[in-house]
C-alpha cells in the first residue's frame, strides 16, 4: 500500500510522566518499548515521521529526526505546535507515545477520511482523542495564538477551529477495544499490558 507523504507522521513524547514515575515511550509492549511500537506503525503508513521531544536522545535508537518542544511546558499543544513548526507537510498526524495499541488501519482511516475540516479526530467510547489525530497546517497561527494566552488545551483548540469528528465504532474492519487506549499511570500499565 502506497505511504503518505502530503502527511508526516509525528510522535509526542515530551510528557513529564509525572503519573507514570517512569519513561512512558520506554515501557514495553510484547517485548519492543511503546514508541518502537508505534513508530513501526507510523512507517507503515507515512514516508517522513518525526519524533517531537525535550529528551531526543533517549530516542536515538528510532533511527527518527527529534525535535524538541519551540514552546517549553506547554503541554501537548506545544508538542502539535512544534511538529507543524519543524515539518513541512500540508498537515500532521500526531499520536501520543502512551497509545501502544494504535493500527495502521486505525491511522489511515483516520487521515483518509473525507472532511474539508483542518482537523480530525476520532471519537470512540465517547471520548475525542486529540492525541491521535490529524492536524493541517492552516491550524498554525491559531495554536500560536492559544499558546501565547495560556490556552494550552486542545479543547480550546476546538473552540476556534471546526474538527471533523471520526466515530470509531465496531463495525470497522480494524475495530479493536483498546485501539486508544492510553497508558497513563502504573495501574493502567498493569492491567492493559502485563496482565495479557
Amino acid at each position: 500500500m502506497t505511504k503518505l507523504q502530503n502527511i508526516t507522521g509525528v510522535i509526542l513524547a515530551g510528557g513529564t510522566n509525572s503519573r507514570m514515575g517512569a519513561d512512558k515511550a520506554l515501557l514495553l509492549l510484547k517485548g519492543l518499548p511503546f514508541i518502537q511500537r508505534i513508530a513501526g506503525v507510523l512507517k507503515e503508513v507515512f514516508e517522513h515521521i518525526v519524533v517531537i521531544s525535550d529528551h531526543g536522545t533517549t530516542y536515538q535508537f528510532l533511527g527518527l529526526s527529534t525535535y524538541p518542544d519551540v514552546e517549553k511546558q506547554s503541554g501537548p499543544l506545544g508538542g502539535i505546535h512544534s511538529a507543524l513548526t519543524h515539518t513541512d507537510a500540508p498537515a500532521i498526524f500526531v499520536v501520543g507515545c502512551d497509545t501502544p495499541y494504535v493500527t495502521a488501519g486505525l491511522i489511515r482511516y483516520i487521515c483518509d477520511f473525507e472532511s474539508l475540516d483542518d482537523i480530525k479526530i476520532p471519537i470512540m467510547n465517547g471520548q475525542l482523542q486529540p492525541l491521535c489525530a490529524v492536524y493541517s497546517r492552516k491550524t498554525l497561527k491559531q495554536i500560536e495564538e492559544n499558546i501565547k494566552a495560556g490556552l494550552l488545551k486542545v479543547d480550546f483548540l476546538l473552540e476556534k477551529i471546526h474538527a471533523a469528528i471520526i466515530p470509531i465504532t465496531p463495525n470497522l474492519p480494524f475495530y479493536d477495544k483498546k485501539l486508544l487506549t492510553n497508558i497513563n499511570t502504573a495501574k493502567d500499565y498493569e492491567a492493559f499490558v502485563t496482565s495479557r
